[in-house]
């Protein structure tokens, strides 16, 4: 297989809050609806995108702000779209089963494209 993605991926586990938003992404404003709270964990992360869990239900397509925290670097606030969402347990997807055996609380994973790339990230960070 081919891989597609732009940046690199790294494991992690970092515990992180985040704001969602429901209705039609097509017709959000995020400046003007309040946004609800969700909590969870960070498995994976690139310069990109992240992947998370939580046991928050969101939709696809969706605007989504991550907090989080580098051990180095301090504290971060990321904006992106939510681009696939589903449950861990008994999931076909090649994502999915990768971290279905992980072990975590949560119970459905949240993928994440950043609306602009991390610049100043590298592995090392996440040490």
């Amino acid at each position: 297989m081919n891989e597609k993605r732009r940046f690199a991926r790294y494991q992690c586990f970092i515990k992180i809050d985040f704001d969602y938003y429901e209705g039609n992404p097509d017709e959000i404003d995020i400046l003007k609806v309040k946004p609800i709270k969700g909590k969870g964990q960070m498995l994976d992360l690139s310069r990109g995108g992240a992947f998370i869990v939580s046991n928050t239900r969101v939709g696809i397509n969706m605007p989504l702000r991550l907090r989080f925290q580098f051990k180095k670097m301090g504290p971060r606030s990321i904006e992106g779209t939510i681009v696939r969402t589903g449950l861990l347990k008994n999931n076909p997807s090649e994502i999915a089963k990768k971290f279905a055996g992980a072990k975590v609380n949560e119970d459905a994973y949240i993928a994440v494209k950043f609306n602009e790339p991390i610049e100043d990230f590298s592995e090392n960070d996440l040490a």
